[in-house]
């Protein structure tokens, strides 16, 4: 996956802006999490019979403009208002390290997401450590733009490029892993309840 660099990442920033149009966009397969890596036999149990992360695929198109990287993705499944669990999708991106990104890194290999959900404003930074093994991620600059138009998501992420103790670095001419996961909050789903890309795509950043 190639991160083009623009002039200004500032004018990608709505998931509707026309420039979006001259971007590549590449197709990531996706997978319902299996229930055999729920952190509890209680979820596990639930959940057993039941369908979910039945998204199978999103479109995904990125730029940077040398200090700030913006994705955008787009996906089938808008839930109706009034559900007890919003839209969610994360952005994960390695520390360091080799971290499995199906078994959510490891405590000396971290996974940074950034989060998005439909009923609140921006992203959430989270460092994950393993499967349930989560916490407040590092703050840095960052922020989410989304727009459902009938069934379909468009959403654009952005942060900060650069790195940091717990900030997954990310820089103009470097390549690194990404992944993906996304939660239908009108099927309930919620924690490892998703469908989720099983392993990284590269992710290079023009220089």
């Amino acid at each position: 996956m190639k991160s083009i660099r623009v002039a200004s990442a500032q004018a990608y920033a709505k998931p509707d802006a026309d420039v979006w149009s001259q971007v590549k966009q590449e197709d990531v397969a996706l997978i319902p999490t299996p229930l055999v890596m729920q952190p509890t036999e209680y979820i596990r149990k639930s959940w057993e019979g039941k369908s979910y992360g039945e998204t199978k695929q999103i479109k995904v198109a990125s730029v940077h403009d040398g200090a700030t990287w913006a994705i955008r993705v787009t996906w089938s499944g808008v839930s109706p208002a009034g559900k007890d669990f919003p839209d969610a999708l994360a952005v994960a991106l390695p520390v360091h390290g080799k971290p499995a990104l199906a078994l959510m890194g490891a405590p000396d290999a971290p996974i940074h997401m950034l989060r998005w959900q439909a009923n609140k404003d921006g992203v959430r930074s989270v460092l994950a450590t393993g499967i349930g093994q989560s916490k407040p991620g590092p703050e840095l600059k960052s922020d989410a733009q989304a727009k459902a138009d009938g069934d379909t998501w468009s959403l654009v992420i952005s942060r900060a490029l650069g790195s940091g103790k717990e900030v997954a670095p990310l820089a103009a001419g470097k390549k690194t892993g990404i992944g993906f996961a996304l939660w239908h909050g009108g099927n309930d789903e919620r924690a490892g309840i998703k469908a989720f890309s099983i392993d990284w795509a590269e992710l290079a950043l023009e220089a």
